[in-house]
């Protein structure tokens, strides 16, 4: 895999195949690159924010 930190480099058909380790802040996401990710920007793919579910309803 091809270690990057440059979220913003845009996907191009010589990628296609390709995997890179994007930086998301805290570490490396794995992303394979596909044809149909032509023309998007590597950090698309690599989320920085985890989700925590919302807490539930509280008894009243």
């Amino acid at each position: 895999p091809i270690k990057t930190w440059a979220r913003r480099s845009t996907v191009v058909p010589e990628m296609v195949g390709l995997t890179f380790d994007v930086h998301n802040g805290k570490k490396h996401i794995s992303v394979f690159v596909t044809e149909s990710m032509v023309g998007h920007k590597l950090g698309e793919f690599a989320p920085t924010r985890t989700f925590r579910a919302h807490s539930s309803k509280k008894i009243a």
